[in-house]
């Protein structure tokens, strides 16, 4: 084996040997004091500089993102401040539409009074859903204060576009959509029909990141440990002191449900031929 190259980015290095074991180039990777240490094959050793070259220079060109989706290589996932003037460019169609319809939603009282949040409020019974099915998803565009929504779309636009961006926005759609079914009829279930929120859609994609992240390693954009360990002390803390106003059955059943899709989706991915 030949050293091809040294890389002081752990994720970025392991994207590139997966990206060329896709191209059947076997690579190895080693640790060393000043980096990770890339080697390959000497009869692959020039094309496996050419393929180098061209992804260290543009590691976040697209058809590296779709090489790591689709062949479980791992992928960084950039992190852009919040503020800057590329943020909202960079969310995806998902993404974006799930930001601007919650805050729609949120400034429509100001304008159509509560006939809007009223009939996107989750019905008094559950025959009601084979009237109004949507209504099962609904409650999670409604927010009640400044700091509910502003809370929600932040985790909602940070973990919806990780997975909208290397995954793919229809996997963001369904998951959204499950997890909010899900979390709505826990909450339904425990406390009535008095309830909204994104949050049990945002433990879900919580759960969803983590266990998928954990199954499957190799995809390289795992959730950070701080952040995982952050959330489930909130939840925690809603639980102990906060049971009476905090919707705790939907941030359960939404994690639940998400960790329950992530480990599914993850086995399946890493399992599958490349």
């Amino acid at each position: 084996m030949i050293e091809l190259v040294r890389v002081n980015n752990a994720a970025l290095a392991a994207r590139l040997v997966h990206m060329l074991g896709q191209r059947g180039i076997r690579a190895e990777l080693r640790q060393e004091q000043d980096g990770q240490v890339l080697s390959v094959a000497a009869d692959r050793f020039e094309e496996a500089r050419e393929l180098c070259q061209a992804f260290l220079a543009s590691p976040d060109d697209r058809r590296w993102q779709e090489d790591a989706w689709h062949s479980n290589a791992p992928a960084d996932v950039p992190r852009q401040a919040l503020f800057s003037g590329g943020w909202f460019r960079s969310l995806g169609l998902v993404t974006k539409s799930g930001l601007v319809l919650c805050v729609l939603v949120y400034l429509s009282p100001f304008l159509l009074g509560d006939r809007l949040y009223a009939a996107l409020m989750f019905p008094p019974s559950l025959d009601g859903l084979a009237v109004q099915p949507w209504r099962v998803v609904t409650p999670m565009l409604l927010h009640m204060s400044l700091l509910h929504i502003l809370f929600n779309l932040l985790w909602w636009c940070d973990l919806g576009r990780v997975i909208e961006r290397f995954q793919s926005s229809f996997q963001l759609l369904w998951i959204t959509l499950a997890t909010a079914a899900i979390s709505n009829l826990a909450q339904f279930y425990d406390t009535g029909p008095n309830f909204g929120g994104l949050s049990g859609v945002v433990y879900g994609l919580l759960g969803y990141l983590w266990l998928y992240g954990k199954v499957n390693p190799g995809a390289g954009y795992q959730l950070r440990r701080e952040v995982v360990v952050l959330m489930l002390v909130w939840l925690v803390i809603c639980y102990v002191g906060l049971s009476g106003i905090v919707a705790n059955s939907a941030h359960l059943a939404g994690l639940l449900s998400g960790m329950a899709i992530g480990t599914a989706v993850g086995l399946w991915r890493r399992q599958r031929p490349a």
